[in-house]
């Protein structure tokens, strides 16, 4: 039989040992829930990008719209859609596809608002 402090001793060394494998298993999962997080933050929203689509549409609704690459840009909870439209109408001034930006219910089209305005808005919120 062993001493009452030799069995004190090894009760507690094995939850000392227990509680320090739940530490640990608490710790990656608090890192790995945070880095799902972020890249769930950092990927592309179909909804946001299906809304930036949707205000396009609706600014030009007479004409024929050639979606091209999409990305969204995140700057905190605040999303920005940066891609790219062809817009083909009769008064089409551009030739091909032309960038877009939208956020917080704004749209900046290139054709519509003019290049040094989606350069701005491009460089602000989509680099």
């Amino acid at each position: 039989m062993m001493p009452k402090n030799k069995k004190t001793i090894i009760v507690g060394g094995v939850v000392a040992l227990m509680l320090a494998a739940i530490g640990v298993g608490l710790s990656l999962y608090v890192v790995q829930d945070s880095r799902a997080e972020l890249t769930g933050q950092t990927r592309d929203d179909p909804l946001q990008v299906a809304g930036a689509k949707i205000a396009i549409e609706n600014r030009f609704p007479e004409a024929q719209l050639n979606f091209g690459n999409a990305s969204v840009h995140w700057d905190g909870e605040i999303p920005s859609v940066c891609g790219q439209v062809d817009i083909v109408e009769q008064q089409d001034m551009f030739d091909g596809p032309e960038r877009y930006v939208f956020s917080e219910g704004e749209l900046t089209v290139e054709e519509a608002d003019g290049t040094d305005a989606v350069n701005q808005k491009w460089s602000d919120l989509c680099a």
